[in-house]
């Protein structure tokens, strides 16, 4: 059979090095280090991407400079061990087939002062959106420093046997930050002109290149749009850069990006599932047409299948793949295989992988729980043979006995991840889903606008189970007793959450026209003439605010009230608050924050201002209840003591993300 990629899998020439493929991993924050240094967790990581087939890896920032330390767990790659950290990191890259790059970057003005306690260096003194920082205009002696500091990285990257280097020039980057006028309100030799704002970032060039050689790749990541037309860099600006700085013969490659300190949600590591896949892809176009070096896209490429669509249609050379491989570090080698339906998909949900802050927590993924907890499937993986215990029956056979099985009560995402995990091991698994489909919770939430990227790892974890035999059977409710009766080997009870009342239940939940958001998600609606909505929001979450998106392109006029100071709270941390305001808002959305719901009566709400005196009424014709919800956990108590193997998982020990109930679904699987 011919392989339907006939590009992205080719070799690719970048500089004096060949990339197997014209697949990059890029840099990206994990919070894995130790003592700011590359730790033995980063070497698993990134070996776990060669050996998936990647052709080069970019490994996660080095800081150059000490006026910048950006986050707790920074690679502060000036530091004297760093060269011996690389090395053990590139030789295990290197030895599965990839080439290894390591990213020098000084985050100037998007930095934080929190860590080491002294000023923000930046072109000038614009303070950052985000932290409202001002920053310190840097000095004739401070630039030297930091292109100083920039060559210093390089020549331990050199010592560390990587492959070469990649300047950042796109989000979090000192070098862009000189380059743009939304930045830079210099009147020296660094600021004004287009050439005088080159002057940073070509010095950095030179210096860099010279401890590099002619052996070493010296690439760049280059932001050719700020999405802020009014001052910042344009698609002509930004082509005009590239051309110049493929003129220099210093540059090997270029990785084209959009977005500015203005427009977060769409950095390219950050865009969610609301925002179009491969949607930088045609500024990417623009400058391979303007270079002859190799030019990457970058932005939302999701599959390999889009990623040979882009470079066969000339779009650019290759692509940058970020949160996909840390999905499924395989993708390049299934795909490869002809097995790209095999590949565990990534949602764009922005959950796990989104670890650059204050909590400082460490990487992981929603749908991935081997990014924390590595677990070397076996070769059935892979295989082609039936599973070894595919035990389906025809209609007219007789049902085998459990008490041999592994049995899990629900189809929501940890149920399928322990029934995929345990028939992997060999185990035979039978999973019983009350509802006529599975994926509980997710399948529910993937009907909200714009959400049904959420599906798609329900659909594969389905095929997964279908493949490895395990017998699923939907619209099928089990009792306690039938289980004791049929005495299984193991039980996992993955029954999911319910609807609750919230934390203090308000008077009149139970009147005809409340509904929770669950009953909205499944198209519920009330009786009557009446288009008013209220929806009280306990809990800030994705889930209750796709509900208001859904009722507000339904016609629905709807006021949202919430205790919090603004209301959605848990779409900032997924970079989905402005691009959900910018969804909503036009359909006259009403968002009431601080607000206390006293009770509800017939055809409105009572609430009452935390910071005002007396109550006041919201009329409703609708009212829905965005409040926690409880574990429905009645069977497992129900079997709890009279099984001798039993287990419970996901949103029915207490309901989370799906990043838990897979990583509790997975354990459930080895535990089988």
């Amino acid at each position: 059979m011919m392989s339907m990629y006939t590009k992205l899998f080719q070799p690719l020439t970048i500089g004096p090095r060949e990339a197997r493929n014209r697949l990059i991993f890029g840099s990206h924050t994990t919070n894995f280090s130790r003592h700011h240094l590359l730790s033995e967790q980063h070497g698993d990581y990134y070996a776990s991407r060669a050996e998936g087939g990647v052709g080069t890896i970019v490994l996660e920032e080095h800081i150059v400079h000490s006026s910048d330390f950006p986050y707790e767990a920074a690679l502060l790659g000036y530091l004297p061990e760093t060269p011996v950290a690389l090395a053990s990191v590139s030789a295990r890259v290197r030895a599965a087939g990839a080439l290894t790059l390591v990213q020098l970057n000084h985050n100037g003005q998007q930095g934080v002062s929190d860590h080491h306690q002294r000023e923000l260096w930046a072109p000038s003194a614009v303070p950052d959106v985000a932290t409202r920082e001002v920053p310190k205009a840097m000095e004739l002696e401070d630039i030297r420093a930091v292109i100083e500091g920039f060559a210093l990285v390089a020549r331990h990257a050199v010592r560390g046997e990587a492959d070469g280097v990649e300047l950042q020039v796109a989000d979090r980057s000192l070098l862009r930050q000189f380059l743009s006028p939304l930045t830079n309100q210099r009147n020296d030799a660094y600021g004004g002109s287009l050439e005088n704002r080159l002057r940073f970032l070509q010095e950095t060039i030179e210096a860099v290149a010279a401890v590099l050689g002619g052996n070493y790749i010296l690439g760049v990541r280059l932001c050719a749009d700020e999405l802020a037309p009014w001052a910042g860099l344009t698609p002509e600006q930004g082509i005009e850069i590239a051309r110049r700085l493929a003129a220099t013969g210093r540059v090997h490659y270029l990785t084209v990006t959009k977005g500015s300190i203005l427009s977060t949600h769409l950095f390219p590591f950050h865009a969610s599932m609301h925002v179009a896949p491969g949607y930088a892809v045609e500024l990417a176009a623009a400058v391979k047409e303007a270079v002859s070096i190799p030019v990457f896209a970058a932005g939302r490429i999701m599959d390999a299948e889009q990623a040979e669509a882009i470079i066969a249609a000339g779009h650019a050379d290759g692509v940058e793949m970020i949160r996909p491989l840390i999905a499924d570090p395989a993708l390049p080698r299934l795909s490869q295989a002809g097995k790209a339906e095999r590949v565990r998909p990534c949602l764009a949900c922005n959950q796990g992988c989104q670890v650059r802050g204050l909590l400082n927590a460490a990487l992981s993924c929603n749908v991935n729980p081997d990014v924390l907890h590595p677990w070397p499937a076996p070769a059935s993986l892979l295989s082609e043979q039936p599973a070894a215990h595919d035990q389906r029956q025809a209609p007219s056979a007789k049902p085998p006995s459990l008490s041999e099985a592994f049995v899990i009560v629900g189809a929501g995402p940890a149920g399928l991840e322990a029934a995929r995990t345990a028939a992997l091991r060999g185990r035979r698994v039978v999973l019983f889903e009350r509802e006529s489909e599975p994926g509980g919770a997710v399948a529910l939430a993937a009907r909200a606008p714009g959400r049904a990227s959420l599906r798609r790892i329900i659909d594969y974890l389905v095929q997964e189970c279908e493949r490895l035999g395990v017998e699923l059977q939907t619209g099928t409710a089990v009792s306690a007793s039938w289980l004791l009766a049929q005495r299984p080997g193991a039980v996992l009870v993955a029954t999911g959450a319910k609807a609750g009342q919230g934390l203090l239940p308000i008077p009149g939940h139970d009147l005809p026209h409340v509904l929770d958001v669950r009953r909205i998600l499944r198209g519920e609606r009330v009786q009557g003439k009446g288009q008013r909505a209220v929806v009280i929001d306990e809990t800030a979450s994705h889930g209750v605010l796709s509900a208001v998106e859904l009722l507000a392109t339904e016609g629905w006029q709807i006021e949202i009230v919430t205790e919090d100071w603004y209301v959605g709270r848990d779409l900032v941390g997924t970079y989905d608050l402005p691009a959900w305001l910018g969804r909503v808002l036009p359909h006259g959305v009403v968002m009431t924050p601080h607000t206390s719901v006293v009770r509800i009566e017939p055809g409105q709400v009572i609430v009452r201002d935390r910071f005002a005196l007396g109550e006041r009424a919201l009329p409703a014709d609708l009212v829905v209840l965005g409040v926690y919800e409880q574990p429905d956990q009645d069977l497992y108590f129900a079997l709890k003591g009279r099984l001798t193997r039993l287990r419970r998982a996901g949103d029915c020990v207490t309901p989370r993300r799906i990043e838990q109930a897979i990583a509790e679904g997975r354990q459930a699987g080895l535990w089988a």
